[in-house]
């Protein structure tokens, strides 16, 4: 089976976005993966190849991340998918796809699936962000790891702009019966207990989004759950690509 590499960018809303795209040539499913907030898509390196082997892999910087640039534009959820669907419109990659969001890219894939329903034929998220982290989770970790939270708000974007996305998010309280899977990474010994059980909270919620949901927890892997345990979450997003080839 020949697997071709495209290595881009491309201006979508004024602003130069890079991709990289395997291709599977005679696989009509795509993996979209959105990475956590500030990450190039270098940081789904560790399951690449594996992945690569079984179906398309679309990978990109969002603005100001890694080699896309910078932007005028709002840095919030609502423009990201914008410049996402643009940028798989431009580039000619076809849905249906599976979305895959690491962290804040949680945010994004689920506001993607919500918008654009049709184009989506599943959604995984990677210990992903909840709209309610930051008023009720985060003021339980201790003080220097508060004071490292928000001062990383300056990689991608502000915190406004973060606080925005988890605003806009929140109005998604349902993907219907779309194929849902949410993974969390079990060991996170910078939460306090308290942060910890808010955390566990959030997760569950997330795999109420969907009647077609699992929720799997990867004990020893952290919160780049891809990168501690590549390989739990390669089996993860293979075993999305039967059930939804199975159902295409």
């Amino acid at each position: 089976m020949d697997t071709k590499v495209n290595v881009h960018k491309v201006k979508v809303e004024g602003t130069e976005l890079y991709y990289e795209y395997i291709d599977k040539s005679n696989n009509n499913l795509t993996i979209v993966f959105d990475s956590g907030f500030g990450w190039e898509l270098g940081n789904w390196q560790p399951i690449r190849e594996d992945v690569s082997k079984f179906a398309n892999m679309f990978m990109y910087d969002r603005a100001n991340v890694g080699k896309s640039e910078d932007t005028i534009q709002n840095k919030h959820s609502e423009q990201n998918i914008v410049n996402l669907r643009n940028l798989l419109q431009k580039v000619e990659i076809k849905p249906p796809y599976i979305l895959v969001g690491h962290s804040y890219g949680g945010v994004n894939v689920r506001l993607y699936a919500n918008t654009y329903p049709e184009e989506v034929a599943g959604v995984i998220l990677i210990d992903s962000c909840h709209e309610d982290q930051n008023k009720k989770m985060v003021p339980l970790w201790t003080k220097e790891l508060q004071e490292d939270y928000y001062s990383g708000f300056q990689f991608e974007s502000s915190l406004s702009e973060f606080e925005e996305s988890l605003k806009q998010v929140r109005t998604v309280k349902s993907l219907g019966n779309i194929p849902l899977t949410v993974v969390t990474g079990g060991t996170q010994p910078h939460h306090t207990p308290e942060a910890w059980a808010y955390w566990m909270t959030f997760q569950k919620d997330l795999a109420k989004l969907s009647s077609n949901s699992k929720h799997i927890i990867v004990d020893d892997a952290g919160h780049a759950v891809h990168v501690d345990n590549p390989k739990a979450v390669t089996k993860v997003i293979k075993e999305m690509v039967d059930e939804v080839k199975n159902s295409l």
